[in-house]
């Protein structure tokens, strides 16, 4: 008999969690295992901003997938998807120039998300994302560039506008991103870019500015009020100006224009106000969408499809037990590391299911809590509804992001870098 094919769509934390929690059977032989995704490594979003800023090096947010399943039997397929045949069971793959067809009995969508820029005019062209290590390396080289760049004009106006950076987008992406932003520009004027050393140009070198855009009344919105103040007060202590209930319409070389008529000026516009699902092409009709995400039943199987999984960014769940599901009115997951790491035990666990005609269970997510940093020695976070801030909040933000990681290699790395940060300059070679 047959092993049946699971082929999973995408390596980011639903995938990578699925194919982990499914290599005991393939380790057995029970089942063959495909992950295909566009890159050869899993990559560790939540700590895009530290790469950015120079608190990380690329390499350390990134594992291989061959070394993450190393010895496994997962096969690795690196590609992407062109198109799904559901009548015939078949993902087409693009693959080194050439077209592939990978036959599946069971297909698992983990495609993740992509930057949102909502429409709005300019902001793909002029504003950087943040979304993988490309986007990271460049906001990083913008920085440094923006730097050198100052020290040969003569012009104070000039300079003061190479160094004015504005981060779109008040959740926690951004509020880390401003903070660590913060902690970079200003250490790099003190210790590379002081006049006093002579590398100021003809006169001296003006402050960095930074500004955190946000179209909400309040920062980081899911956190309690005092999270939320306590957040807002050490950004204004590291020197970012926070501007609340501002629309961008538009992004240009310049800077940004609001919905109110006003502007601000920012060479730098760094953008992490949203994101949308990556949604593949089907042949023929598409499955059902609900705010550009799968729409699912409480297996995470695409409506009216039996042998079709989505997860993550790209399924648009919404909790059946939620209290406001009764009415219409739940929303569906946030689009977040923990809800994709926690809905693949879900997945895992329905797949066998189904391949040993038992029962399929449905998700129910409990959130074990969020935590945000907001620069070097000071986090806040809610934990089993206790709420914490400070440097304790900060240190335990790290720990639980450091086992988050598969290898002990990867782990130790990104302990020896932080320390190390910890007690030296950021690095700012440009990439």
């Amino acid at each position: 008999m047959l092993r049946p094919h699971i082929v999973i769509l995408g390596a980011g934390f639903g995938g990578t969690y699925v194919a982990k929690s499914l290599v005991p059977l393939a380790k057995k032989g029970e089942i063959d295992v495909t992950i295909v995704n566009r890159t050869n490594y899993f990559l560790f979003t939540p700590l895009l901003h530290e790469v950015a800023t120079g608190s990380l090096s690329p390499r350390s947010v990134a594992e291989p997938l061959r070394e993450v399943f190393a010895g496994s039997g997962v096969r690795i397929v690196q590609g992407i998807v062109d198109e799904i045949d559901r009548a015939s069971r078949i993902v087409k793959v693009k693959a080194g120039g050439h077209a592939h067809d990978l036959a599946y009995d069971y297909l698992i969508i983990a495609t993740g998300a992509e930057t949102n820029y909502y429409g709005i005019a300019g902001a793909p062209e002029f504003a950087l994302p943040l979304k993988s290590l490309a986007d990271a390396s460049n906001i990083r080289n913008r920085i440094i560039d923006a730097f050198e760049h100052a020290t040969l004009e003569d012009d104070s106006e000039a300079r003061r506008s190479l160094l004015s950076f504005a981060v779109v987008g008040g959740g926690a992406t951004g509020v880390e991103l401003s903070a660590e932003l913060a902690d970079l520009v200003h250490s790099m004027s003190e210790r590379y870019y002081h006049p006093a050393d002579g590398q100021g140009g003809s006169a001296s070198m003006p402050s960095p500015s930074i500004t955190l855009v946000n179209a909400g009344k309040e920062l980081i919105e899911m956190f309690a009020p005092s999270l939320r103040v306590a957040a807002a007060g050490r950004l204004a202590h590291r020197g970012v100006k926070v501007m609340n209930s501002m629309s961008v319409t538009a992004v240009t070389k310049q800077g940004l224009t609001f919905a109110d008529g006003s502007m601000i000026h920012a060479n730098t516009v760094i953008w992490t106000a949203g994101v949308k699902a990556i949604i593949p092409n089907f042949t023929g009709n598409q499955p059902t969408l609900a705010g550009g995400r799968f729409a699912v039943d409480s297996s995470f199987r695409l409506l009216g499809e039996d042998r079709i999984f989505a997860l993550g960014d790209a399924a648009a769940y919404v909790d059946p037990r939620d209290p406001a599901a009764a009415s219409g009115k739940a929303r569906p997951l946030p689009m977040l590391a923990q809800v994709a790491e926690r809905e693949s035990e879900t997945v895992s666990a329905n797949v066998i299911a189904l391949i040993r005609g038992r029962r399929l269970r449905d998700f129910h997510y409990v959130s074990r809590g969020s935590m945000v940093s907001v620069g070097g020695w000071f986090a806040i976070g809610e934990i089993l509804s206790v709420r914490l801030a400070g440097r304790l909040t900060w240190w335990l933000w790290r720990t639980v992001y450091i086992f988050k990681f598969a290898s002990w290699r990867k782990r130790i790395r990104i302990g020896f870098e932080w320390a190390f940060e910890l007690v030296s300059p950021r690095d700012i070679t440009k990439l």
